[in-house]
């Protein structure tokens, strides 16, 4: 008989991290930083599921330094407005009844004014955090969910690529309660499923 263990989400995390699933520091090693390629780590517990992404700036916005001007500063607030949209970036299998629970978005670069959702960006400072004229920038981007009905949870179609065209491929890792896997997807090849 086949026992399952059910994790924490940190748990899930510790596990993923232990075996090499999900990249610890991405964005600091060197070599990581591929203009076109994400990463993409999803942790499913239970009714809780927690995916990651980690990209080039580039990838999502078509620069990767502090913005500059207005222009940039309004192009960083649109691609921050999409990222915090995440019913249009991830579909769940319709049947678990999936629900954003909460979102953020983090850049070495770009000031937390400017990635924070409309209604609070306007509490925040939108300076620049960095000097950052030779600097290969990312974005990390965290999404929490929660599933009414988990057992109904089968899959994700992943539409960044519609929303981000500097996207080219995304390598995918997912952990939950039926093991790990992986998937490299592409415009043409959108959809995880465990």
């Amino acid at each position: 008989m086949k026992q399952l263990l059910r994790f924490t989400g940190s748990a899930v995390m510790v596990v993923m991290l232990s075996l090499g699933i999900m990249p610890l520091a991405r964005a600091h090693q060197p070599g990581a930083h591929v203009h076109g390629l994400a990463t993409l780590e999803v942790a499913i517990d239970g009714a809780a599921v927690q995916i990651s992404l980690d990209s080039p700036l580039d990838n999502l916005l078509g620069f990767e330094r502090a913005p500059r001007n207005e222009k940039d500063r309004q192009a960083v607030k649109a691609m921050a407005l999409k990222l915090h949209q995440a019913a249009t970036l991830f579909v769940f299998t319709p049947a678990a009844q999936c629900r954003l629970e909460s979102a953020r978005l983090e850049s070495a670069v770009l000031a937390p004014g400017l990635l924070a959702p409309a209604a609070d960006s306007v509490k925040s400072s939108d300076t620049a955090k960095a000097d950052s004229a030779d600097v290969h920038a990312e974005l990390a981007a965290t999404w929490h969910f929660q599933c009414a009905v988990p057992q109904a949870l089968q899959g994700v179609e992943v539409r960044l690529f519609q929303q981000f065209s500097g996207l080219k491929r995304i390598d995918a890792a997912v952990v939950g309660p039926k093991g790990q896997s992986s998937a490299k997807l592409s415009p043409k090849s959108t959809r995880l499923k465990w």
